[in-house]
């Protein structure tokens, strides 16, 4: 069987590309697209927002400002510039997204080909119709653990660094072959690119020279120039990188949503971790289930007791054992075990910890080492010749036709984030992450809807995921709020939904959003005693609240006519906040009820200094000029408030 040219490889990759991933295209954005395109401010600028991307952080453009999640910071300006571009040509569209991502996904396939083509030239020879740099290419391509890049946009990061790692080393071999300055240039040019895609480029540093001791004869001494090119490309981009978000890697989490193994011993931690490589090596061989969130805690702590871990321990001990008794007789199941451990390495949390116990996409490049396995024991058992062949084309198509179906039908989970964290929730069930996200995604649409039936149904199925949460992470804070405001719309008590902030609050007294949402259900409380019930508590968490004080004040005095701790509240409030319009308006109104005009007198006039355009402040500072006599200034307070609001009968005011 003659060779296949390149256009011959492009349009099999293509064809199998879009019948793997076609489905994707009518897909909206999930998970974290929000981070970096629908709520990414940078993003959404279009062009003029390139230069934000290159000169931040990656996670400022959706926070605001930058913030120390994740050790380390992210730097991968080059996905990030080219979501600039797909904003600016298909705005809110997410097909030209979601087409980018196959069509790159291809180009992985057939740079893979190539690369393992020119490296395994021993292997070049068609066996019975298929050669194995084309097997192994087909199994990598063709995997399922793949899904979570190619169907999330995100994922573009990990697709465009695989596609320029290969493409550098192609030019590595360019290089050996031809001695070209072009060559090394195109080194540099493409590691540097690798690496503003994602910083996992790094480990081709030790890849490319394990590739090359593997397949190829070529000194040391000839080979250093384009090791040259590298360091050269690696050093340009640390500059860069140390420049926009600093150096070294420290703790920076205070929860265990993005550390992990906060809570864990020394010993738990790297029990744990162990865990994760073995879950690593199980989903490459039996890719199900697949899920997203392997977040605390659908990924436990354990200890290095438990049974699972001892296994993983044992296959790892005899994968490194193959690695080292293979190094040295340069056999290709060795160089496949070292490119799955080098390239893993930077996500398997050993050096640093990275916010994720594990995830899919880690393995994306990493894949290729258990692929290269795969195919050369199948290539070898079409060799034996005391094996049927139609035996192990049968089970050839058996893999491809399982690998098949569960990509596509992995890529229909993907469709949204409704479908995703529904679907997901269901297999991480002790998942605090997708359980959450399913709660709130079923909370927020059930407000939208009109049919009490319907909306009521929603709220509780989404209480349900929340309880979930809730019950793996008690201390998690985006479970606590988004599980009161489900009762609150669910039961409009503030009863029920007060005890899930009261729960935040304990954590961090100043949490924002929790205070917001308290004020807005405790105004709507029917019961004045429920309200001062709920105020009196927030400010056993957080006894400077100036607001809790000021809305202390309006309820004991509008509300139960009680004057005297009226004025009590509001003068602390105002010892808190003297600036405050609210505060001052309020204490106005008070001490002239009580007949205190002179004090009433002393906060009005600086309420209007401060908000000079509120015709109901002139009108309280006017009657309180009046009844301490001094008419001309009542009279020109009144006036004021006139010709502020049209409304005012100027007549009703007695000067």
């Amino acid at each position: 069987m003659k060779k296949l040219s390149t256009g011959k490889v492009l349009g099999i990759f293509a064809a199998l590309g879009f019948f793997l991933y076609g489905n994707t295209l009518t897909h909206d954005f999930a998970l974290d697209d929000a981070i970096v395109i629908t709520d990414n401010t940078f993003t959404k600028k279009g062009l003029s927002g390139i230069w934000d991307q290159l000169t931040n952080d990656q996670f400022v453009g959706f926070y605001g400002e930058k913030k120390e999640l994740v050790a380390g910071g992210r730097y991968r300006p080059l996905s990030m510039v080219i979501y600039n571009l797909q904003y600016a040509i298909a705005g809110k569209s997410p097909f030209l997204g979601h087409l980018v991502n196959v069509i790159f996904y291809i180009l992985n396939g057939v740079l893979l080909f190539h690369i393992l083509n020119r490296i395994l030239p021993q292997f070049q020879g068609y066996l019975k119709g298929i050669s194995l740099p084309l097997l192994v290419s087909l199994l990598w391509f063709f995997h399922p653990i793949h899904t979570e890049v190619v169907a999330n946009i995100k994922g573009l990061d990990e697709i465009l660094a695989f596609c320029l790692q290969l493409s550098t080393l192609w030019f590595v071999l360019q290089y050996l072959d031809k001695k070209r300055i072009v060559d090394l240039l195109s080194i540099v040019l493409l590691f540097f690119l690798g690496l503003l895609a994602k910083e996992s480029t790094i480990t081709w540093l030790a890849v490319i020279p394990l590739t090359l001791y593997f397949f190829s004869k070529d000194s040391f001494q000839k080979v250093l120039p384009a090791y040259g090119a590298l360091a050269v490309a690696a050093i340009i981009w640390a500059v860069i990188r140390y420049q926009i978000v600093g150096g070294g890697i420290s703790s920076v989490a205070d929860n265990i949503m993005n550390d992990p193994f906060l809570e864990a011993t020394f010993s738990e931690k790297y029990a744990t971790i162990m865990l994760t490589l073995g879950k690593y090596l199980q989903l490459l061989i039996f890719p199900h289930p697949l899920t997203y969130d392997y977040y605390p805690k659908h990924i436990p702590i354990v200890g290095w007791e438990n049974k699972m871990v001892l296994l993983s321990l044992l296959a790892n001990v005899f994968l490194a054992f193959v690695a080292v008794w293979g190094f040295f007789k340069k056999h290709i199941i060795s160089f496949s075990i070292l490119l799955y451990a080098i390239t893993l390495s930077i996500a398997s949390n050993i050096v640093f910890v990275i916010g994720a116990f594990m995830n899919e996409r880690f393995v994306y490049v990493s894949s290729l080492g258990f692929s290269i396995v795969l195919g050369f024991g199948i290539f070898k058992l079409l060799e034996h010749k005391k094996i049927s062949k139609s035996v192990v084309w049968t089970a050839i198509i058996v893999i491809f036709g399982l690998y098949s179906v569960k990509t596509i039908s992995r890529n229909r989970v993907w469709k949204n984030n409704l479908t995703l964290a529904t679907h997901d929730a269901n297999i991480s069930v002790n998942g605090a992450k997708s359980n959450v996200m399913a709660g709130g995604i079923l909370t927020e649409n059930a407000v939208k809807l009109s049919n009490p039936a319907e909306k009521r149904k929603m709220l509780q199925d989404g209480m349900v995921y929340l309880q979930r949460a809730i019950d793996a992470y008690p201390e998690y804070i985006d479970a606590l709020i988004l599980m009161g405001n489900a009762q609150w719309e669910l039961t409009q008590n503030v009863n029920s939904a007060l005890p899930y902030y009261y729960r935040i609050l304990a954590i961090n007294p100043y949490h924002e959003n929790t205070l917001q949402n308290m004020y807005i259900i405790v105004e709507q409380a029917k019961s004045a005693d429920d309200k001062i019930g709920a105020y009196q508590q927030l400010l056993r968490y957080n006894p400077n609240e100036m607001k809790a004080y000021l809305n202390l004040g309006r309820v004991y005095g509008r509300e139960k006519n009680d004057l005297k701790n009226a004025q009590q509240y509001l003068e602390t409030a105002l010892k808190i906040a003297p600036n405050n319009y609210d505060v001052l308006s309020n204490l106005g109104t008070l001490y002239g009820l009580t007949k205190n005009y002179q004090a009433a007198i002393d906060v009005l006039v600086k309420a209007s200094q401060l908000k000079p355009n509120i015709a109901k402040t002139h009108v309280d500072l006017g009657l309180s000029y009046y009844f301490t006599n001094q008419i001309d200034k009542a009279k020109a307070e009144f006036d004021r408030a006139a010709q502020l609001d049209s409304k005012i009968d100027r007549t009703q005011f007695p000067v």
